[in-house]
């Protein structure tokens, strides 16, 4: 964004914003290390607290009888998680992530303090 691209490259990201909703940034200058070291910590994070929420609801939906067997379950096996599909043009748009990427999702939010100018993508 320092270089002659600043332009181009602005112009680009603008109408993405306008468009999509979002975007997925490479050659952003972080370090694949520090990028691994988030990924990592986050999807323990994630493991942890789904692992709760999992525990907690599933007796919740009249399974109070199959207690010791739900402490033992894989819910690993029960959630798949990944970035969803956008959709774009009355279309889901499957958007595979890259590896040491960023997505930026402007979100509602930016849609609601730019007044629609930038949208959020609606995900499935």
């Amino acid at each position: 964004l320092n270089g002659e691209e600043r332009k181009p490259t602005m112009k680009m990201i603008n109408d993405v914003r306008e468009n999509l909703g979002f975007f997925e940034l490479v050659n952003h200058g972080l370090s694949h290390d520090l990028l691994d070291t988030v990924e990592r910590l986050t999807k323990e994070h994630y493991k942890k607290c789904m692992e709760k929420r999992f525990k907690e609801m599933v007796p919740n939906k009249c399974l109070e009888a199959a207690q010791s067997e739900i402490n033992n379950l894989d819910w690993e096996s029960a959630f798949f998680c990944r970035w969803p599909p956008a959709l774009k043009d009355d279309q889901w748009i499957d958007v595979p992530p890259m590896n040491h990427s960023i997505i930026i999702n402007l979100g509602d939010q930016f849609e609601i303090i730019t007044n629609g100018k930038y949208k959020s993508v609606m995900h499935g």
